[in-house]
């Protein structure tokens, strides 16, 4: 939703659009109407099959491609519709009506889109003149979700283009095109206004976006070099329209993530009491001590009230807000254009994460002269993101003993007769054995004894997301120029048959990031734990910089019946890294969070340094078109 913007911004904050997002794909299914698995085949004109078409399910979420044959296979609701898009082909629905199996799609080839104009390196074509495979995106379209990540908003967008993510606000999502490639990194390289942002662009602003072109074949090398081997993403920005006042958007939502409440039907506290009572009378085992017979009634009870809803214990609502101000005009030589962003993400989690905030400022301006064009911009972004503490805790918790379930096994599977919060766990000794050669065992959360409640493999989430922190601050500034010259203007030379222009590209960017990793020792039972020995602090910085220098000489002209392209261009980029990190184990308490207060410490740093000098010469040459 877009408004103009002078008194009316607080009228503004009123009318944001309210959502309901469902982050788990697997609980969002649980809601839905009964589901049926489709299975279907994609066709062109001629029969033939589709490999990578994008088939997806109308107004909700997830989706699929085709695979090498043509086929699909979907798991939807009974009631649903599908959206098959193919690149250079019309969008078709087909309705599913408790099909499962659909007879063969045929989709129509779409001749508007190849008179549409794309980027393409060091210039534009029309789609009709393209050798290579170009995805031309709807930027427009793509900005009715809410998204922390420019590179998830393509997930089902294109066809051939596959965009996994672990969910987590902030989250950099893994981008594949048309698989994964050979050369070292499998990500597509990022083009904004022409120039190579790496394979991440978490730091900008999706409303900043104009337009989004996918370079999905070989061709991009011939521009980028290796660097393209698994495509290219070209993202030209905003700009201010010449000859225009003053204009001031504002563009914003507030929304919400919701978790279902009940989907699991799970046991209360006296449900389980007797679900324990009689395994044990039936295995003819010992009752765990907590538990007891109520001789009178014949139903077993737990010792005290406790009766915790660990569903609701771990969950909560999550909110997410987007707010984008734009000014934006020119005169008649120049236009600008301004945008401040604000991101803010509130995972469903209770504990240290995860969470995820982003601030970011573009200021974009041209000015022209009779014969030249000048552009700059600069770009500032800072975020902060708190990853969840508990997400696959053995990949980075080095010594823990037993198993540190993930969220939702453990959610489910532990006790109602465990209490989510307990104070008197902060000293267990004398209660879990092993909990003796420490002096803050449990920080208030629940454990579970042995003896009390018998042999459960859960562990608290409460606990281990509250302890366990990591976090990730950077700060990003991208700066770029250019100058596009008309040489024969410059001259004095106009002709309508021939151009020739040369274009100078600079730009500098660097990224400051400052990582924490807090990992203390804990216990939440005799069999879970993480002993004083491997408590770990953790603390790095990592500093990116990349500076490019373009220099490209275009002709473009008619000599009697044939059109000649020439492109000649020059390019040299260096890149620079330097990393630093430092960790102490083993701290005295109570905690203060530093690494000299570590009993041992360890650091190590690493440079790295990488320059690419690349020539080009594209020569095409085509006869002339008759109208």
């Amino acid at each position: 939703m877009r408004k103009h913007l002078f008194l009316s911004v607080m009228l503004g904050l009123c009318a944001f659009s309210s959502m309901t997002v469902y982050p788990t794909p697997a609980m969002a299914t649980v809601t839905q109407s009964p589901t049926i698995k489709v299975r279907g085949q994609i066709v062109d004109e001629q029969g033939e099959p589709m490999p990578g078409a994008t088939v997806r399910v109308k107004g909700g979420q997830g989706g699929t491609i085709t695979d090498l044959d043509g086929n699909f296979q979907l798991e939807v609701p009974g009631n649903a519709i599908l959206l098959i898009s193919y690149v250079g082909f019309k969008e078709r629905e087909v309705a599913v009506r408790n099909r499962a199996i659909i007879d063969t799609i045929q989709l129509q080839a779409d001749d508007q889109m190849l008179e549409q104009v794309v980027v393409v390196g060091y210039g534009t074509q029309k789609k009709s003149d393209l050798t290579g495979s170009v995805a031309v995106v709807d930027a427009e379209a793509l900005k009715q979700t809410s998204n922390s990540n420019i590179s998830t908003m393509l997930e089902g967008k294109v066809s051939g283009v596959q965009v996994t993510s672990d969910g987590q606000p902030g989250a950099d999502p893994t981008v594949r095109i048309r698989g994964v490639g050979s050369f070292g990194s499998t990500s597509p390289l990022y083009v904004i206004d022409g120039v190579p942002m790496g394979t991440s662009i978490r730091d900008f602003s999706s409303n900043d976006i104009e337009t989004i072109q996918v370079l999905k074949d070989a061709s991009a090398a011939a521009i980028y070099g290796s660097r393209a081997a698994n495509g290219v993403i070209i993202i030209t920005t905003k700009r201010g329209q010449k000859d225009q006042p003053l204009k001031v958007d504002y563009n914003g939502y507030f929304g919400m993530d919701y978790i279902p409440k009940g989907v699991y039907d799970v046991m209360d506290a006296d449900q389980y009491s007797q679900y324990i009572g009689q395994a044990c009378a039936n295995s003819n085992t010992p009752l765990p001590s907590g538990y007891k017979l109520n001789s009178e009634t014949g139903k077993y009870h737990f010792q005290d009230d406790t009766n915790t809803n660990w569903f609701n214990e771990v969950f909560k609502t999550g909110i997410r807000q987007n707010h984008n101000v734009n000014l934006s005009g020119g005169g008649a030589h120049n236009t600008y254009n301004i945008a401040l962003d604000y991101f803010n993400q509130k995972g469903t989690l209770e504990g240290a994460g995860p969470n995820y905030e982003r601030y970011t400022a573009r200021v974009n301006n041209s000015m022209d002269t009779k014969f030249i064009k000048f552009q700059t911009s600069l770009v500032y972004s800072h975020s902060d993101q708190d990853n969840m503490g508990l997400s696959n805790a053995s990949e980075y918790v080095q010594g823990l003993y037993g198993d540190v379930t993930n969220i939702l096994r453990g959610t489910l599977l532990m006790q109602p007769t465990i209490k989510a919060y307990d104070s008197s766990t902060w000293v267990l000794d004398n209660l879990v054995g092993i909990a003796n050669n420490f002096n803050y065992d449990a920080y208030g959360y629940g454990v579970y004894y042995d003896t009390i409640h018998g042999d459960i493999s859960a562990s608290n989430p409460l606990l281990v997301n509250n302890l366990l922190q990591r976090n990730t601050r950077v700060d990003r500034f991208v700066g770029t120029g250019s100058a596009d010259v008309d040489i024969f203007n410059m001259f004095g030379f106009n002709s309508k048959n021939h151009k020739l222009n040369y274009k100078i590209n600079l730009s500098y960017s660097k990224t400051f990031c400052k990582d924490f990793t807090w990992i203390p020792a804990w216990v939440q039972s005799n069999r879970v734990y993480l002993s004083k020995s491997n408590e770990r602090l953790t603390k790095g910085s990592r500093i990116y910089s990349d500076a490019l220098i373009e220099n490209v000489l275009t002709y473009d002209g008619t000599i009697g019946k044939h059109h000649i392209n020439v492109v000649a261009g020059q390019s040299y980029e260096e890149e620079n890294t330097d990393l630093l990190t430092g960790w102490g184990i083993n701290f005295t308490e109570p905690y203060f969070l530093q690494l000299q207060n570590a009993a041992n410490t360890y650091s190590e740093s690493y440079e790295y340094k990488h320059a690419i000098l690349s020539l080009s010469l594209i020569h095409i040459s085509e006869p002339t078109r008759r109208s």
